[in-house]
């Protein structure tokens, strides 16, 4: 493959414009290219990706340099269908108001006048049809663009996973401090009540004056302090553990709503995307994320943790202070297990597909060396959701089957 022949290749679908467009539009830099090279699903863009790569070396400096390259003659994008560009009314006279189509077959109008409202029309679509009408008269390929198919559809099982944890601890907590509290008030009244009761109790003056006397003073205010300090000491710590938590959960749904977010920025109308679904089932954790498209079906196990991790694998570890410790949660296990789940639950209807499964990791620092389950980092999001779309593999029937059976879950949980 040329250098030529690699600017013609199509970028992802989440961006459907040649590698040549893309470049000179300043999308595709030196960190896309790379990714493309090393992690595309298409043999031939990961090909184009790397002999473009190998074109910005330059041999004088030993670096990589951005070259500004010739715009491709084969197509050209220019913003406006070919039908959209024919009905638009010319803005000129003597024809003002007569359709561009129409008036360049009659030869009313000729490439001079396109020439001129390209340069001169005020309104823009006006300008894109006259540069669309020019390059088909010039014998040009018109990249005309992708007709939308809206956007992607969202269906929520209700509260996720997370929302419930927080409040099940917020409420769990709530209660415990109530306990306490009203523990600590009907110690102190009632031991009130007892000395109040007791007609032979001794005066205070009377006990003072004696050695033993003061050393039980002493000693009743001593475990009276000890006995404040320590309540607060296990309500602090406490409090700090029950706020940890819900603030852990807190994250967990904040990554999630910022996953969706992104998604639905690069999915069309084409999608699914389901959100919190519960199979049926022992297991009462959600599947954050299910997505069901022409591609296939994706499961998404969304993680929004801080500090610095690693996956080596199957394992997952955590770095505190100069050791690496493994983590309660295993996120590759998590998402394969919702994947057999989700996969059975469609398979007890002969729904039988396969379905893929992948960690979306949010925030923090994280190694990877050999994971046995994909792992998308938010920054690449949007290429990953691109590079899906490498072939379709579910027909229109299946993809309603699943559709029609996730619905109805999240309809009953809802």
């Amino acid at each position: 493959m040329n250098l030529e022949e690699a600017r013609k290749v199509y970028w992802l679908r989440n961006n459907r414009k040649t590698l040549g467009q893309l470049l000179d539009e300043g999308y595709l830099n030196q960190s896309r290219l790379e990714w493309a090279a090393e992690k595309a699903y298409d043999p031939t863009l990961r090909q184009a990706a790397q002999k473009i790569l190998e074109s910005m070396k330059t041999p004088s400096s030993g670096g990589v340099q951005e070259k500004s390259m010739k715009v491709e003659d084969a197509g050209a994008d220019v913003g406006i269908s070919l039908d959209n560009a024919r009905v638009t009314l010319w803005p000129f006279n003597p024809y003002k108001d007569q359709e561009m189509g129409s008036l360049l077959e009659s030869k009313q109008i000729t490439l001079r006048d396109l020439g001129y409202a390209i340069e001169n029309a005020w309104d823009e679509k006006v300008r894109k049809a006259a540069i669309a009408l020019s390059l088909v008269r010039l014998g040009k390929i018109v990249d005309e663009p992708i007709p939308s198919a809206g956007f992607v559809k969202i269906v929520s099982g209700g509260r996720s996973y997370s929302e419930r944890r927080e409040s099940l601890v917020t409420l769990r907590y709530g209660f415990l401090l109530g306990f306490l509290i009203t523990s600590i008030f009907y110690l102190v009244f009632s031991s009130l009540g007892r000395v109040e009761s007791r007609s032979t109790t001794k005066q205070f003056t009377e006990v003072a004056s004696t050695a033993n006397g003061i050393f039980a003073i002493v000693l009743v205010l001593g475990l009276t302090l000890f006995v404040l300090w320590f309540t607060n000491f296990a309500l602090d710590k406490i409090t700090e553990r029950f706020e940890k938590k819900i603030h852990d959960y807190r994250l967990g749904q904040e990554g999630e709503d910022q996953a969706v977010q992104t998604i639905a920025q690069v999915l069309d109308g084409n999608w699914h995307l389901f959100r919190n679904v519960v199979i049926p089932g022992k297991n009462k954790g959600d599947l954050d994320i299910v997505l069901v498209g022409p591609p296939g079906v994706w499961v998404l196990e969304v993680k929004n943790f801080h500090g610095e991790y690693r996956n080596l694998g199957d394992a997952w570890e955590y770095k505190s202070g100069n050791k690496w410790k493994t983590t309660s949660v295993n996120p590759s296990e998590q998402a394969r297990n919702n994947t057999f789940r989700l996969k059975n639950f469609l398979k007890a209807d002969k729904i039988d597909v396969f379905v893929n499964s992948a960690v979306v990791w949010m925030n923090g620092i994280l190694a990877i060396e050999n994971p046995t389950v994909a792992i998308w980092q938010y920054d690449r999001l949007a290429d990953e959701l691109g590079n899906i779309w490498y072939s379709e593999k579910l027909s229109k029937v299946e993809q309603d089957q699943i559709v029609v059976k996730l619905k109805k879950l999240c309809v009953v949980r809802g």
